[in-house]
């Protein structure tokens, strides 16, 4: 460790861990000597991502919450306490995505989106600050935004916004505790093979064609696979990025160079 901002995490605490990137970091992790604490609303799907840890040899806990709960945060916390002493690595996966029109976007969608994207990760992101300051002890936070927190796309208002929020937000977090040796990072994917993204190329009157066009917008002329993320949240997390706070890596095969 260097002095100033220095934290290797050890204990990480994975929100939306059952699926996509958040699934992909934790098995990475695991691989890498992590504890780990697992938190999804999908019961099922998160059962089987820590039947994998464990088979791996890696020690984790699971915690089935709603993250826009204010009360899931803490219970999170808790477990992963209760488990392991401490948590000192945050990972904000979890999120949901509606692809619509500005005027055809109800309140109600914009709020329940907000609510998962942008107020679930301030809620653990709280948590987990207040638990480090008062301990004294070091952490990292990576939060999930997206190519979509960077540049405006059709017909994606309220995702774009709560993608923007979570990039702010942690940029607020870095400068705010940097000097408790408490980073906060952003990592910003691009398109990603996940089930998301299935269930959005099904949708689609073409699916090859949507496909196309999508691997046609990066220009690596290809989507990620969600190990390709999760790698570069493990370097956040981990010594080698020691001195970096407040950044946003984008993840995104080039989609915002254009």
């Amino acid at each position: 460790m260097t002095d100033g901002i220095s934290t290797t995490a050890t204990t990480t605490l994975i929100t939306g861990a059952a699926s996509g990137i958040g699934a992909a970091t934790a098995a990475l992790l695991a691989r890498r000597g992590h504890r780990l604490v697992l938190v999804d609303l999908d019961g099922g799907h998160l059962k089987q991502v820590a039947d994998d840890v464990r088979a791996s040899g890696a020690e984790a806990a699971t915690v089935v919450a709603d993250v826009s709960e204010e009360d899931a945060a803490a219970a999170a916390l808790d477990a992963g306490y209760q488990a392991f002493g401490v948590v000192d690595g945050l990972v904000t996966s979890a999120a949901v995505m509606i692809s619509k029109p500005l005027i055809d976007t109800s309140l109600d969608e914009w709020n329940r989106l907000q609510s998962i994207n942008v107020t679930g990760v301030f809620l653990i992101c709280r948590e987990f600050v207040r638990r480090l300051l008062d301990a004294g002890r070091p952490g990292s936070i990576v939060n999930l935004s997206s190519i979509s927190g960077t540049v405006a796309l059709p017909n994606q208002a309220a995702y774009c916004a709560s993608k923007g929020a979570v990039a702010q937000l942690t940029r607020q977090i870095a400068v705010e505790h940097a000097t408790r040796g408490i980073r906060a990072n952003v990592v910003s994917p691009g398109t990603v093979e996940t089930r998301q993204l299935a269930t959005y190329l099904g949708a689609q009157p073409d699916p090859d064609a949507a496909r196309q066009a999508l691997y046609a917008a990066h220009p690596i002329g290809r989507v990620a696979e969600a190990a390709e993320v999760a790698s570069v949240i493990a370097f956040l997390l981990g010594p080698d990025s020691s001195f970096v706070t407040g950044a946003a890596l984008a993840v995104d095969g080039g989609y915002t160079s254009i």
